[in-house]
């Protein structure tokens, strides 16, 4: 028990710097040239107060609760060691809009300015990306970047219908409009991105008042905010030129990158189905462990993720039904059930995420269909499986001898003696005396290995 209890922490843990590795390689985009900055170094871990420096961040992720947190660290670490601004270079898809309105609010009061830099060339600042563009004190874009498309879209890329539409609309032209006009940036056009999903390049967000600036590096990006004025929580800053300081890349932490993991709502899909399928898997085959093993750590980390993502309540309420359905196969054991249960399970992983709070992270049904589809094909094959195996007469042990037709060797009443499986018996018989020579049915096994037999008569 203890050997496979190791076994399956081991394996949990290097799934999990597994998955971490391959979001980091999925994040990256390939071919997209990345900015070297010969004094850009490392902040230790053990960080020492710095006497004015420039701190900057790399935020090529979505927007999901670990980025959020990774951006509300790296603000207080800069406060706290004399950073004189902070650098947030940013490329996102977008995400959770409930993450985005905690990351507005953490920059607004921040005590130092912080400068949104979509970069590197090729970037882009998409939905959420362009709510925490409008929020920073300085909106900055590199050459070959877009900002837009701020339209809220499904996971898959298409537009929500009916009245879930308006009610998220409404909900990010509200967010985005409130922010850009704290700022002194185009209102109109903002409204626009998210109404009409418009986009804009570098130079003609420059041209339009949607940023401040467009700098191809860190370096010319300093120069030019250089006597640009920003209005801090309490006050208005000029900044200074701050490019001969040194630069300082805080790195996120391991815990913020789980987290982000977990909030993938693919993951959190996959957590929910792998938990339903091993606790069924274990309760029709008890004694297994270690699908129930797996099948509990899923339950225990699907239900941490439900207080990371906005859940869907309809969602919820499929998972629920699924699972008492397949509960029920137990006990009923016609199949309809278990079927209606692992259909109403894959259902609920597919829509799972509330797209109202989260615009854009829906779970990919490409994805989750075929897992859903295989998990629940093999779960049915084990319920049916238990549905046979307990309907079917057992032919060894005790039940086995039960209703097997024996021959009575010495005549059996109070006690006798029967053949059967080459073996010689004790017996008895509640109903009166069975002559030597004659056969019997065995009707129960009684204590001390004994049969009770009655008559039978052939044919």
């Amino acid at each position: 028990m203890m050997r496979r209890l190791l076994l399956l922490l081991g394996c949990l843990t290097v799934f999990s710097f597994s998955a971490i590795l391959l979001q980091d390689q999925a994040l990256a985009k390939p071919g997209a040239p990345v900015e070297q900055e010969a004094s850009v170094e490392k902040a230790p871990a053990d960080e020492a107060d710095y006497d004015g420096y420039v701190a900057i961040i790399e935020m090529e992720m979505m927007i999901l609760p670990g980025t959020q947190s990774f951006l509300e660290k790296s603000i207080h670490r800069a406060e706290q060691s004399g950073a004189k601004l902070l650098i947030v270079k940013l490329n996102t898809p977008g995400g959770i809009l409930q993450t985005t309105q905690k990351m507005i609010q953490r920059i607004f009061q921040s005590k130092i300015p912080v400068v949104v830099y979509i970069s590197p060339t090729g970037g882009t600042a998409t939905s959420a990306g362009v709510f925490i563009t409008m929020a920073g004190h300085v909106a900055v874009m590199a050459p070959g970047t877009t900002i837009g498309s701020a339209h809220p879209v499904s996971g898959e890329g298409k537009d929500i219908e009916g009245d879930m539409r308006k009610k998220v609309e409404e909900a990010t032209a509200a967010l985005v409009k409130s922010v850009t006009e704290q700022r002194g940036r185009n209102i109109e056009w903002v409204e626009k991105a998210v109404r009409e999903s418009v986009s804009l390049t570098d130079k003609e967000a420059l041209e339009q008042g949607v940023v401040d600036f467009v700098a191809p590096d860190v370096t010319e990006l300093l120069k030019q905010i250089t006597g640009f004025e920003v209005q801090l929580e309490t006050q208005k800053v000029e900044l200074q030129d701050y490019s001969k300081l040194p630069r300082k890349e805080l790195q996120m932490d391991l815990n913020d990158e789980v987290l982000n993991v977990l909030a993938n709502p693919n993951i959190a899909a996959i957590l929910w189905l792998a938990a339903t399928t091993g606790i069924s898997i274990e309760l029709y085959n008890p004694g297994l462990i270690f699908p129930g093993v797996v099948g509990v750590i899923c339950l225990i980390l699907a239900l941490a993720v439900t207080q990371i993502l906005p859940l869907s309540q309809v969602g919820l309420l499929l998972l629920i039904l699924g699972a008492v359905l397949i509960a029920s196969e137990l006990f009923v054991g016609s199949g309809i059930l278990g079927v209606g249960g692992i259909i109403s399970v894959i259902l609920g992983a597919m829509y799972l995420i509330d797209v109202v709070a989260a615009p854009g992270l829906e779970v990919s049904k490409a994805l989750i269909l075929p897992i859903g589809v295989g998990l629940g094909g093999y779960l049915f094959f084990v319920i049916r499986g238990a549905v046979m195996a307990r309907s079917i007469q057992p032919f060894t042990g005790s039940e086995g001898m039960v209703g097997k037709i024996v021959e009575v060797r010495e005549p059996v009443s109070v006690s006798g003696k029967v053949f059967v499986d080459g073996e010689y018996w004790d017996a008895t018989c509640s109903q009166g005396i069975i002559e030597a020579g004659t056969n019997a049915k065995v009707v129960a096994m009684l204590p001390g290995m004994k049969l009770e037999v009655a008559p039978h008569k052939e044919g």
